[in-house]
């Protein structure tokens, strides 16, 4: 059986130091529902997910509402919003995770999927980032090995 290492892992990462933006733009373009915040030596520190990003730049009431019908946009508070959490350091935004190890088996990565409710996690080679694995690459990768 194939471990994750052979599985299509995406280099989708920012430095600590990166901004929330720049956070947003890399997730923007890797194409993947999380990336890994990187220390300067490499390790994994964390996670930035699209839902994290959403709630840092919508209010959090959103959350608690069943339906929004009744709201109406304000531009100047959202880009308020916008402003403030735009050019703050994405470590403060990033949760700990606990990283699938490259050797680990295909079925680990299912289980963890399963019990954390992330969709993308960080693979990694001891300390090493080898790349973020999502829940649709594990299971394109599983379908199109039996044809």
């Amino acid at each position: 059986m194939a471990d994750l290492r052979e599985l299509p892992l995406v280099a989708a990462s920012v430095p600590r130091d990166a901004t929330f933006g720049e956070a947003v733009a890399r997730l923007f373009d890797a194409q993947v529902p999380a990336l890994a915040v990187l220390a300067d030596d490499g390790r994994v520190l964390g996670i930035v997910s699209e839902l994290d990003v959403l709630r840092a730049a919508f209010p959090g009431y959103l959350a608690e509402l069943r339906h929004t019908a009744f709201l109406e946009d304000d531009p100047v508070a959202l880009d308020e919003r916008a402003r403030a959490v735009r050019d703050r350091p994405v470590a403060e935004l990033a949760r700990e995770v606990e990283p699938l190890e490259g050797d680990e088996s295909e079925t680990h990565a299912a289980e963890r999927f399963l019990h954390t409710g992330e969709q993308a996690l960080p693979v990694v080679e001891g300390t090493r980032f080898l790349g973020m694995l999502s829940m649709a690459a594990l299971c394109h990768a599983r379908l199109d090995r039996v044809g």
